[in-house]
Order: structure tokens, then C-alpha cells, then sequence
């Protein structure tokens, strides 16, 4: 028995198939397009944390440098506000030797902790909504080891290398300085902490 051939599809249901396909590529495309959105979100806000981590990096290397320069006894003379309470916490620890190995923040006298808030005069110029400062803990370590090169400046300093006596009176003083910087933008807090040993040389 023959059969008869099929019929060729008529146009209204060629019509419904690619109106499902092209729903199918809609839906597609916008699986991309969010998933895309949402990745290109996640890299903008992971950039700005980079910045603001750089900020706060830049900032504690400003605190210490900032130290490092006031404790230097020929720069101390001219200091004055926090870089004179700077100089008279180091003075005070020179004297005491029970200071000797605790951090004490120059501008409470008091014990330093890391991460306390900013005190006035600690912070630095910003963009609006931004505040940025850091904090500081200065140690005294003791005198700088004895080697065998000269150190200190003047009459009267640790000069070995040159055949004079060995004076641990007039050996270099060392020091551990820290900055823990804060960068605050709204509800964050970004922060860095920087520490550095310096010596600084004794003049007689």
C-alpha cells in the first residue's frame, strides 16, 4: 500500500519554532550579560580596595618617616606641637631605664596600642569623605651592638674603628618606631602598620 507524502510544514508553525529558538538566545544573552555585569562589578570594587590599601601603606610610610626625622637630634630643636611631645617622649625614655623596651605612644604618654583612634594633629590632608592618619609607638631598645667601624658624631662618641676605647655610654642608641596608618572612607577602615629600627647617634 503506498503512502502519501508528508505534508510540507504550514507557515504558522514555522513561525512558533523560531519564536522559541529566538526566546532561547534571549535568554542566553542574558545569562551573559549579568554574568559579565557582575564580574566587571567584583573588579571595580576589588580595585578601589587596592587603592585604598595603597593609601593606607603610603600613609604609615609617611608616619615613620615622620618619626624618623623628629628623633633625630639634630633635627629636634625645631620641633614643635606633637613633633615636640615626640622629642620630650624620647628625652623621658632616655632617662628612665625602665622604659626600655615598651612601646609608648608621644602624644598620650601613655602605653601605645595599634589600631587606637587618631589624636589630633595625626591626621592628613584628604579628599572629602576621607580621612586618613596614623599613630605612633616608639621602644627604646638599648644601645647599638659594638662592631668595629665607627659610630656616632663629635668628640666623645663610640669610635673604635679609629683606636679609641670602647665607650657603651656613647654607643647609638636604637630604636623601634611603628605607624599604623587608618584610612577611613564612610563605614570602612583600611589600615597598615609599618615598623622600623633606626639608631641614632650620640652628640657630645
Amino acid at each position: 500500500m503506498l503512502k502519501a507524502p508528508p505534508h510540507p510544514p504550514r507557515p504558522g508553525q514555522l513561525g512558533g519554532v523560531t519564536i522559541l529558538v529566538a526566546l532561547m538566545m534571549l535568554v542566553l544573552l542574558t545569562i551573559a550579560a549579568v554574568g559579565m555585569s557582575r564580574n566587571s562589578f567584583r573588579q571595580v570594587v576589588t580595585s578601589g580596595f587596592t587603592r585604598q590599601g595603597t593609601e593606607a601603606r603610603n600613609v604609615s610610610d609617611s608616619g615613620l618617616e615622620w618619626a624618623i626625622f623628629w628623633i633625630d637630634q639634630q633635627n629636634s630643636p625645631a620641633a614643635t606641637g606633637n613633633a615636640q611631645q615626640l622629642v620630650n617622649l624620647q628625652a623621658t625614655m632616655l632617662q628612665n631605664v625602665l622604659d626600655a623596651g615598651v612601646a609608648m605612644n608621644p602624644i598620650t604618654g601613655g602605653l601605645y596600642t595599634p589600631g587606637g583612634a587618631l589624636q589630633a594633629g595625626m591626621t592628613l590632608p584628604s579628599p572629602a569623605g576621607t580621612t586618613e592618619g596614623f599613630t605612633l609607638g616608639l621602644t627604646k631598645m638599648g644601645k647599638l651592638p659594638m662592631t668595629n667601624f665607627s659610630q656616632g658624631i663629635g668628640q666623645g662618641a663610640f669610635a673604635p674603628g679609629s683606636g679609641m676605647q670602647s665607650q657603651v655610654s656613647a654607643a647609638p642608641d636604637l630604636w623601634a618606631v611603628r605607624a599604623d596608618a587608618q584610612v577611613i572612607q564612610g563605614n570602612v577602615t583600611f589600615v597598615h602598620g609599618s615598623e622600623a629600627w633606626i639608631s641614632t647617634p650620640v652628640i657630645q
